[in-house]
């Protein structure tokens, strides 16, 4: 069995235990009375703001790869790899990302692929900035106050590894190390890390970094916006600087592995981080489907749109992964 497989299986399993956790001790006339209640004039704003996100993330990503790539290629290559990882197992949606802007670009692979990985790192640091940012005073539960913690390593990390990976002689030497053991999957790691090296050494201005940074960290603020209108639209009552807190967290915690869309996943975890905060289980669970389905329904459908006309099939996308 390979390992895309067994990631696959053990997705489904947590995806299937969360959403069991998440539906236990629902009652679904609450939920029914929730929707009846809720004010859908602010019903589209989510999505308004979900696809503000997406435009500046196309537009980070195209400074990233180089000031001739078009925001549009850019956008293209990110709802089609969103679409992907929402309808295919194993996460090849940032594969799809890299293959797409290839294409379009007419830039090879391997470089495409390597910005959208140094556009993952931006994107990580926007989060992790976004989470101090809005810490919110009040004690965490255990549980969370340990996760935090785990951030702060994990932040130190991206900026030491950042900083390394600008200087060619480090990732040199990392590279070669790497070759050293003579491996397929350390080889390819070897590869990667010179692609990114040599992205990351047109960025190395503090200015442009900072620059980047920023823009990671608006774009998480309007997914925050997104999900703020969401708990206006159903009643709850939650502070708007308690949201981005919310919402970085969300978005890290679906690093687990999971069911293609995150189904279960995201419920569980988006109605537990509500919880902290005195949401009563039906409304987290309730705005958790709609917050859910605010990206998860457009994007798929643009994507599937986008996918057919840009002429595209499934299956070259599986080989691409597979020979990558």
């Amino acid at each position: 069995m390979n390992k895309n497989r067994i990631f696959t299986i053990v997705g489904f399993l947590i995806s299937i235990i969360l959403l069991y956790l998440a539906l236990r001790g629902i009652h679904f006339q609450d939920i029914y009375a929730i929707l009846k209640d809720a004010d859908y004039r602010l019903v589209f704003l989510p999505t308004a703001f979900i696809f503000l996100a997406a435009l500046l993330s196309s537009f980070k990503w195209s400074r990233i790869a180089g000031n001739s790539v078009k925001v549009k290629n850019t956008f293209v290559a990110l709802i089609i790899g969103l679409f992907i990882n929402n309808v295919l197992p194993a996460r090849i949606g940032e594969v799809a990302r890299g293959y797409v802007l290839s294409r379009k670009e007419g830039l090879s692979f391997s470089f495409a692929l390597s910005t959208v990985l140094v556009d993952r790192l931006f994107d990580l640091i926007g989060l992790l900035i976004i989470t101090f940012v809005f810490f919110p005073k009040q004690s965490m539960p255990h549980q969370v106050s340990k996760a935090i913690y785990m951030l702060i390593i994990v932040l130190t990390l991206c900026i030491t590894v950042f900083v390394l990976l600008s200087y060619k002689k480090t990732a040199r030497i990392i590279a070669d190390r790497l070759h050293a053991v003579q491996r397929p999957i350390f080889i390819k790691l070897a590869k990667r890390l010179i692609e990114i090296q040599e992205n990351l050494s047109r960025i190395k201005s503090p200015v442009t970094t900072l620059y980047y940074i920023c823009i990671a960290f608006i774009q998480w603020l309007c997914m925050s916006s997104a999900l703020y209108f969401v708990t206006l639209t159903i009643g709850v009552s939650i502070s708007f600087f308690h949201i981005p807190f919310i919402c970085a967290l969300l978005n890290m915690g679906l690093a687990v592995p999971s069911s293609p869309g995150y189904i279960g996943v995201y419920q569980f975890i988006l109605m537990y981080l509500l919880a902290i905060f005195g949401i009563p289980k039906s409304q987290g669970f309730t705005a958790s489907i709609l917050f859910h389905a605010s990206w998860y329904i457009p994007y798929n459908i643009l994507g599937f749109v986008l996918l057919l006309k840009e002429h595209l099939r499934i299956k070259d996308l599986k080989a691409v992964e597979k020979n990558n």
